[in-house]
């Protein structure tokens, strides 16, 4: 197996104890289409999320996983490329995002769901889980973005996806994690 392979299995196991689904390697390049409507409300709670899409998780410039830990999972439908980007997070506030890339359509969104820039077609929804926006007295826990994208506007597979953040946990030391390759739709 290639590192990046041992890498995301590596990930996947240890991302099993957090996501009570269980794991299911795909094969490492293939994004599946969704077998049921995946509805973009911030909530990554649909079985496809947990049982079919594929996913990696981030590695910090260290070559080691990103922490606080970040995740993507993608899969597609007949029209849209869908994209769930979580992120472990502490102190959620406004200002923190992921930058993400398919094909041309490169936008940043942050733990609102606000897209920038706005990308006609682009839908984006944040969900956020224990804890509240902007209050640094509470201990958050972690956020979610899903996206849908257009198929039209990123070309054909396969696309070339980068996602990346940075967040500054309670303790003000700044960590970044990012994950890039190249994906077929299936």
């Amino acid at each position: 197996m290639r590192v990046r392979e041992l890498i995301a299995v590596a990930a996947l196991v240890a991302c099993s104890k957090h996501h009570d689904a269980p794991v299911k390697h795909l094969e490492s390049d293939v994004v599946p289409r969704a077998q049921a409507a995946v509805t973009i409300d911030g909530n990554w709670e649909e079985p496809e999320w947990s049982h079919r899409a594929w996913r990696a998780q981030f590695t910090g410039s260290d070559g080691q996983l990103a922490r606080p830990s970040s995740e993507i999972r993608v899969l597609h439908d007949d029209h849209d490329l869908l994209v769930a980007l979580y992120a472990a997070d502490e102190n959620i506030e406004t200002r923190d995002a992921f930058d993400f890339a398919a094909g041309p359509v490169s936008l940043r969104v942050d733990a609102t769901g606000k897209l920038t820039p706005a990308v006609p077609g682009v839908r984006a929804k944040a969900g956020l889980d224990e804890g509240t926006l902007d209050d640094a007295r509470d201990d958050d826990e972690e956020w979610v973005i899903e996206l849908a994208i257009p198929l039209a506007q990123i070309g054909p597979s396969p696309v070339a996806i980068q996602a990346a953040r940075c967040d500054v946990p309670k303790d003000n030391v700044q960590r970044c994690g990012q994950w890039s390759g190249r994906v077929r739709l299936e």
